[in-house]
């Protein structure tokens, strides 16, 4: 399996825009990386992903409110997510992780690409 330049591209686009209508507003920038090794990551940063709310909270010692506030996002719209990077690298995701960073508005997606199954799926063990 091979990620090229022009799904890197389209991945940033489709973050860039899924942010923008579930956040209110879109990084100010996403950078997508992709390792060369299996399993395969797509790792994709977004900058200042904070939205006013969040930077606000941050900033007056709430910074747990933000990750938590984050994370049901994360979970509330992660077959978004997956469906389309799905359909961009054209292979199943086997694993998807997301986080931000409350004070910096660093927020990171990975995802990976194996032959190994879901490692969501309880009924996988891996081997």
């Amino acid at each position: 399996m091979r990620i090229t330049r022009a799904q890197r591209n389209a991945v940033a686009e489709k973050i860039t825009s899924l942010e923008r209508s579930f956040y209110g507003r879109g990084p100010r920038n996403v950078k997508v990386s992709v390792s060369d090794d299996d399993p395969i990551s797509l790792v994709v940063l977004s900058l200042d992903s904070l939205t006013v709310a969040d930077a606000v909270l941050s900033e007056r010692g709430h910074k747990d409110a933000v990750i938590s506030h984050h994370e049901a996002l994360h979970e509330a719209t992660k077959a978004d997510f997956l469906e389309a990077i799905e359909e961009i690298v054209g292979s199943p995701v086997s694993a998807y992780l997301a986080q931000v960073h409350p004070s910096t508005g660093y927020a990171v997606r990975v995802f990976v690409f194996s032959d190994l199954g879901d490692f969501d799926d309880p009924d996988t063990d891996g081997s």
